[in-house]
């Protein structure tokens, strides 16, 4: 067979494709699942029930308002890769598959990092750990580095734009692997944000509320980049979802734009609850380097 025919072959296998998908939608009982994802969160879920209940036997300060957003964040990673949005969004709405990596990027992380806020953290971690990760520790140096700014927000701010840009958001779409990759680095790059933006382990010297909102502030702003002008443009920018099957009641127009919109309303929210709690002290961080700190005179 020649490379011409293949190629038209190829072609009418995609339509063809195309045209059954467009009668048969995927509904929310597409579920899908992956092993190594899931192995991943009940392996988390429980280290983290065991880091809880050493924390709550030491401290009262250890209770509802840190297990119910790490659960929370759990399901909400679990909603992202296991749901129909994967599906959906794989191959037919723009606007899902932007929801999935806000998931995936923003609130699933935000909520585990907020599960893990002091005194959880040094409280439940084994006193060798929490003594191996402290500043001047075995591991300190390297701990101080990971969490540095200088670095995580740069990575972030790579991580986002990058996966953003059409020709490479299609291409990881249409292959396995670097789809694999991009949701990896979305949400650590996540994670790695809103560790700074929580700031979870006490420290002599805890990084300033203002420095924290500036962070926050700028990331927005970068998101903002992202996902504004996708409300307003009107040419399309994702060649793999103006040929999408259409389907839910939209065209690729709507769904572009449905996308941006989603993706700012939720860029909003989270600014507006972590605002709350850089400010409004929430994270109570001074009761909880006073925990911290009273367990650590009795030995």
């Amino acid at each position: 067979m020649s490379i011409a025919a293949a190629s038209t072959l190829a072609t009418s296998i995609t339509k063809g494709t195309a045209e059954g998908w467009a009668g048969a939608a995927p509904g929310w009982g597409s579920w899908t699942f992956e092993a190594v994802p899931a192995v991943v969160l009940i392996a988390a879920s429980l280290m983290y029930m065991d880091v809880y209940r050493r924390a709550s036997r030491r401290s009262r300060a250890v209770g509802i308002g840190h297990w119910l957003p790490y659960a929370s964040g759990i399901l909400v990673v679990a909603l992202a890769l296991f749901s129909p949005l994967e599906t959906i969004g794989d191959t037919w709405l723009l606007s899902a598959h932007m929801l999935q990596h806000v998931l995936l990027a923003d609130v699933g992380p935000a909520l585990l990092v907020l599960g893990l806020r002091s005194p959880l953290l040094p409280l439940g971690l084994p006193r060798e750990a929490l003594i191996a990760i402290a500043p001047g520790g075995r591991f300190g140096r390297l701990v101080a580095a990971l969490t540095s700014p200088w670095l995580l927000l740069p990575v972030w701010v790579a991580v986002t734009w990058t996966w953003v840009v059409p020709s490479i958001f299609d291409y990881s779409s249409q292959h396995p692997f670097v789809h694999s990759l991009e949701h990896a680095t979305l949400f650590y790059s996540g994670l790695g944000l809103w560790w700074l933006v929580v700031d979870p382990l006490p420290r002599s010297r805890l990084r300033p509320n203002a420095v924290r909102l500036g962070i926050l502030g700028f990331t927005r702003i970068a998101a903002a980049v992202i996902c504004v002008p996708l409300m307003w443009i009107s040419h399309l920018e994702y060649p793999l979802y103006v040929e999408a099957p259409r389907a839910f009641g939209l065209s690729a127009i709507e769904d572009q734009r449905l996308a941006g919109a989603g993706m700012s309303f939720i860029e909003i929210l989270l600014f507006g609850i972590a605002f709350a709690v850089v400010f409004i002290s929430v994270l109570n961080r001074s009761d909880a380097a006073d925990s911290v700190a009273e367990l650590a005179s009795r030995g």
